[in-house]
């Protein structure tokens, strides 16, 4: 059935980020009147800095017959492979090496190709969604500003601190898993050319006790994925139980960031505790790359998994679904795998309640393996201490190794 044949529905997203993106850009092509809202007063930018792109993660792109961001001003890849898998000791020596050809962007390089593909008149800036009620004529969603709007169909892709889940699936908990991420970006060209040979075609892990610690290339300025023009990205996982957290997740101005702590807030004291440790723990490869980077930031690692996705005419996607910790790499494909699922099953005219049971049985077993695997990930590296280098169940992927 083709797009001109279905019965177009309004629908609203709530959350425009690359889940929220994906799902609206899909559902738009299906031939549903399609409004995504963001929160933000401008496009999103920083989230994450570095992201492995999975094969769902581009497929949109893939399936358009290019590469990701094919036609964009001056790229013609936004994504670039890196060969091998790499495993180094803390003298800096290979220790395990596999060629996995891993997929790697950055995550403001990704939304800008999505957000060129979705109509601008479709995409909202500086609409917060507060609130929904449902009634027999659908969903009225309400925003910061007073606003409402009317919509047979409500996706809320606003993230782990949903303000729509505790209507779907009101009993969810979002639970602290004991450790976080440092994370920060560096030029290649602002590294000594020795140190920044090991990164050239490789990902470079480090296997620490009770952590461990990765970096990888990702397109640098003007999405340049030429080797000495890109960015590298680091990933270093640290545990802060407790109090300890509390107190790290206060920035210098006395603010209080529950979840992520933005580039330059950080505490003074905790920036030198990482760089410290840099110096005494990483191989110097790392530690020259960690040094280097002016403002690291915070990403707290939680534990998030709503026990339904769907309520009347309100579905969750991404992380308003199902928040998966980073070591399984997919929580970005994930996102955008609820939005291709939707799409699928929205096809075709089918009645839209049967539809959305069907979807939900579909994507909450996907994000429900998912989020195991991944949690058992966190386990054996941060409290355990059981990762092994070259372990092949340490690899990334959504729905298998590297799918």
């Amino acid at each position: 059935m083709t797009s001109s044949e279905i019965n177009p529905l309004h629908i609203a997203i709530a959350g425009g980020s690359i889940g929220g993106l994906t799902a609206g850009i899909l559902l738009h092509e299906l031939g549903h009147d399609v409004h995504v809202y963001e929160r933000s007063t401008s496009a999103l930018e920083g989230r994450g800095a570095g992201i492995v792109v999975l094969p769902m993660t581009e497929r949109y792109f893939t399936e358009k017959g290019s590469a990701l961001g094919e036609g964009r001003a001056g790229a013609a890849d936004v994504a670039l492979t890196l060969t091998n898998w790499s495993y180094v000791d803390q003298s800096g020596s290979l220790v395990d090496e596999a060629p996995t050809y891993n997929r790697f962007t950055s995550w403001n390089t990704l939304y800008r190709a999505l957000l060129e593909v979705l109509p601008s008149d479709r995409y909202h800036l500086s609409h917060y969604v507060t609130g929904c009620a449902q009634s027999s004529q659908g969903v009225t969603i309400s925003f910061e500003h007073g606003e409402s709007r009317d919509c047979d169909l409500l996706v809320a892709a606003d993230g782990i601190a949903s303000t729509v889940r505790s209507l779907v699936s009101p009993h969810t908990t979002t639970e602290y898993a004991g450790y976080v991420a440092w994370r920060g970006t560096v030029l290649e060209r602002d590294l000594e050319p020795t140190t920044a040979a090991i990164f050239e075609d490789a990902m470079i892990y480090q296997v620490l006790d009770h952590a461990h610690v990765l970096a990888y290339a990702i397109p640098g300025p003007g999405d340049s994925i030429v080797p000495g023009e890109r960015a590298l990205n680091f990933v270093w996982y640290r545990n802060a139980p407790g109090a300890e957290f509390e107190e790290l997740m206060v920035d210098r101005n006395g603010v209080r960031r529950p979840a992520t702590m933005p580039p330059g807030l950080a505490q003074d004291q905790y920036v030198a505790e990482l760089r410290d440790d840099a110096e005494q723990l990483l191989a110097p490869q790392l530690r020259d790359l960690v040094l280097a980077c002016e403002e690291p930031f915070i990403q707290a690692i939680f534990d998030m998994a709503a026990d339904r996705f769907v309520h009347g005419r309100i579905a969750l996607i991404g992380d308003a679904a199902t928040a998966l910790r980073p070591h399984v790499a997919a929580g970005t494909a994930k996102a955008c795998a609820d939005g291709w699922a939707l799409r699928d099953h929205l096809d075709g005219g089918r009645d839209l309640d049967a539809a959305l049971a069907d979807w939900e049985r579909q994507q909450l077993d996907l994000a429900q393996s998912a989020a195991s695997k991944s949690r058992r990930m966190g386990q054996r590296a941060q409290f355990e201490s059981t990762l092994v280098p070259g372990d092949p169940a340490w690899r990334f992927g959504l729905f298998g190794p590297g799918d």
